[in-house]
């Protein structure tokens, strides 16, 4: 079985702040013990939300939209 660890975005996230040091000092020695039990696959991050695109498609057309979210500009 696969699962992924998501943890709900902040304004601070978005803007690519680095949670604290504690944080990343807890989350660093639960993947070294998932790594140790042979069931950690990949530890990649994500990109914030801001450098995503939507696609929309309708029959064979494709629309792309910058950004995760409605055009605003």
């Amino acid at each position: 079985m696969r699962f992924m660890v998501m943890v709900k975005a902040t304004k601070d996230s978005e803007a690519g702040a680095l949670p604290s040091e504690e944080l990343l000092t807890a989350m660093g020695k639960y993947n070294e013990e998932l790594a140790r039990a042979g069931i950690m696959l990949a530890g990649e991050g994500l990109q914030p939300s801001s450098k995503g695109a939507r696609v929309r498609f309708s029959g064979t057309q494709r629309t792309v939209i910058d950004g995760p979210f409605a055009e605003t500009k």
